[in-house]
């Protein structure tokens, strides 16, 4: 088999899963993991694949739809969502991000919080956590129709003005090598500058997330983050955030 048709084998079978492990390679392809492995590494310098230990992942060069993502591990999102509404008292303050697992918080909150001083981007967040909350403010700038959330320069520079307790984020994959990554870098430092001006950083990613990657590197976090999700991260995932000093949180392990 010529490395070109071995290269195109590779890339289909991680277009078609989150990660791909060198020993199922090496059975489908009928080469030797060596073989395999150069084969990684001169995909992932073409930038078509990222090499992991052990196999290799794809990149994602843009988030699914929404509806794909809502449609996906929605019992998940709803165990986070409960497990951070117990981290957070009445008359807290909230940076939040926009996305799907921080939209079921809001929900959450709404129904059990009051006297919440809330910072979002997201105008379906604000408008569902509006009951809950003492004070509102959307942060102004470039609306994103397709996120209902802004974004930019302008949004940045309004953020920069505030501080509160906790920061809920989102992330766009997890994954051993790259941890967190997002897909575009103006997303990426909306979380990035939330997370730095809180007193509590968590980065709300189901598991559906393990082993995603996507272009833009989420980093470097601020001392102390934390992630909660609603299952055990893999192994090779949850050695690299004990390297980097972040703290994992299960939902429902401490809601039984």
């Amino acid at each position: 088999m010529l490395p070109s048709q071995r290269h195109q084998i590779i890339l289909r079978e991680v277009s078609s899963h989150p990660a791909v492990s060198i020993r199922d390679l090496t059975e489908a392809l009928g080469v030797s993991r060596e073989t395999v492995r150069k084969d990684i590494e001169l995909l992932a310098a073409d930038n078509q694949l990222r090499q992991v230990r052990g196999g290799a992942t794809r990149i994602l060069t843009s988030e699914p739809p929404t509806q794909t993502r809502a449609a996906t591990n929605p019992e998940g999102k709803a165990r986070i969502a409960h497990h951070v509404a117990q981290r957070i008292g009445d008359g807290a303050s909230l940076f939040i991000d926009n996305g799907l697992t921080t939209l079921a918080v809001a929900l959450v909150l709404a129904q059990c919080r009051q006297r919440l001083t809330i910072y979002t981007n997201d105008l379906k967040i604000a408008e569902i956590i509006a009951p809950a909350a003492r004070e509102v403010t959307v942060l102004g700038g470039r609306l994103d129709l397709a996120e209902t959330a802004t974004f930019g320069i302008v949004t940045l520079e309004q953020l920069s003005h505030y501080r509160a307790e906790f920061a809920l984020i989102g992330a766009g994959g997890v994954s051993a090598r790259a941890l967190f990554t997002d897909f575009s870098r103006e997303a990426a430092e909306m979380r990035l500058r939330m997370m730095r001006q809180a007193e509590e950083a968590l980065i709300l990613t189901d598991s559906s997330k393990f082993g995603e990657v996507g272009q833009v590197v989420l980093g470097p976090l601020p001392k102390g983050a934390r992630m909660v999700s609603d299952l055990a991260p893999p192994d090779d995932i949850a050695a690299a955030l004990r390297h980097a000093s972040i703290g994992v949180d299960i939902a429902g392990a401490l809601d039984d």
